[in-house]
């Protein structure tokens, strides 16, 4: 019988998913229970369904929230309302939490609810491989996604599976129109940026003290800043195709997907 792998046994994996009220294009989106429970809170539970994180917080400064969390069972943090972003949401968590700089912390978007654990769990993955501060998700565009949706971000991978650039446009552009290739174990097409993040509790901490950068601030991407300042993300490829709620006509399809129409 095989000896198990526990090189990374001792290593805490916490998953802290930022929440806020304000949202200019579903406003309380956090809190719409159509399917009988508050959005936030099916995605606590898709967090809770990673074979890897041991530990799902939520990270609000919303009083709301946090009751409707404590009331499926789910542990949260108060943070401060002044925050930028929630990579900063995330980075006074852990302060609150004490975690570790080893500890490994996986940001979840909040209004994901139908994120696949095993996403989770390859994003936690590639992190401990090594080689990078950061680790995140690229997938293949699917069915009816359109790559020059300026909503959608996009990501280009270099030959070692690190990230070259982020954008809103399409990226790379086929000036021959002759496809993309996918030499040196790359995927035909361009791809699309899956917003999971994963990194330790101390280049979270240090990631605040950076300042903001100037293709940051043209692309409103704030992972740039990790690129700018000379940072590496290594990027798992894989098919993702779950589907953030960002309006009320997305929170409707997922209310009839979880029904079952």
């Amino acid at each position: 019988m095989g000896t198990p792998d526990t090189r990374h046994a001792e290593t805490p994996i916490v998953a802290i998913i930022p929440a806020r009220l304000g949202s200019t294009r579903f406003p309380c989106k956090m809190l719409a229970d159509a399917t009988g429970t508050p959005l936030i809170a099916h995605t606590l539970e898709a967090a809770g369904r990673s074979t890897r994180i041991e530990r799902v917080v939520v990270a609000t400064d919303t009083e709301e929230i946090a009751e409707a969390v404590r009331a499926c069972g789910g542990e949260v943090v108060m943070t401060s309302k002044s925050h930028p972003n929630g990579t900063a949401r995330l980075a006074e968590a852990a302060d609150i939490l004490g975690l570790r700089d080893e500890t490994v912390v996986v940001n979840i978007q909040g209004d994901e609810p139908e994120i696949d654990p095993g996403v989770i769990d390859l994003a936690v993955e590639t992190l401990l491989a090594g080689g990078a501060e950061v680790a995140t998700i690229g997938s293949p565009f699917g069915p009816g996604q359109e790559p020059g949706d300026p909503n959608i971000v996009k990501v280009v991978v270099d030959c070692r599976g690190l990230a070259m650039y982020f954008s809103r446009s399409l990226i790379p552009h086929d000036r021959d129109g002759a496809g993309i290739g996918s030499g040196g174990g790359g995927v035909a097409g361009p791809l699309k940026h899956v917003g999971l993040y994963v990194y330790r509790a101390g280049f979270l901490r240090q990631y605040v003290t950076l300042h903001e950068t100037p293709l940051e601030q043209t692309e409103r991407l704030e992972q740039l800043r990790v690129l700018e300042h000379g940072y590496t993300i290594a990027v798992a490829i894989t098919e993702a195709h779950h589907v953030g709620i960002d309006t009320e006509a997305q929170y409707e399809a997922f209310v009839r997907r979880h029904s079952g129409e």
